[in-house]
């Protein structure tokens, strides 16, 4: 049984989106390029976007759970096996340090050029960009993150002094 898949690249941030079906049953996951592709070699990396043949097994590594009965072809995403996080970063001229963004969320640091290209990988030339970063490259980074993406935790005081 094989089963439609349709995907789209977005090159900027080195990212696949994934639909499955159609209408109010169409469901959507963003993974790598590299899991998509290690996963689905059958699509074609030269294109930006494309449908697929794809097999049950190929969808359950992307991180859709099938349908029990597999008739209709309904998915429900659960999670994708890796979850990639976009970060920002800026050179700022005053201090040297990259102030580095964390997109959807309201986390902001900063860090030492030498520990962000050694971590990240970016070349030392690069003054501003955005990265695709995996969540254990996140950890080390300094950001808080748990399993699926985020993890805030309350304040259990309710005033905070600055003094």
């Amino acid at each position: 049984m094989s089963i439609t898949l349709g995907f789209i690249r977005n090159r900027r941030e080195s990212n696949v989106i994934i639909t499955v079906g159609s209408g109010r049953k169409r469901q959507e996951l963003r993974v790598t390029s590299e899991l998509f592709f290690t996963i689905i070699p059958q699509a074609n990396p030269f294109l930006y976007g494309d449908t697929v043949e794809t097999t049950p097994a190929q969808l359950v590594e992307l991180g859709f759970e099938l349908d029990a009965e597999m008739k209709r072809e309904v998915f429900r995403v659960v999670r994708p096996l890796v979850t990639p996080a976009q970060v920002r970063y800026v050179l700022d001229p005053i201090t040297g340090n990259y102030i580095l963004r964390y997109v959807g969320t309201r986390q902001e640091l900063v860090i030492q050029p030498r520990a962000f290209w050694k971590i990240t990988g970016v070349n030392r030339r690069s003054p501003l960009g955005s990265l695709t970063l995996s969540m254990d490259v996140m950890k080390e980074l300094g950001f808080i993150v748990g399993k699926g993406g985020v993890r805030v935790e309350p304040s259990k005081k309710l005033f905070i002094n600055y003094a």
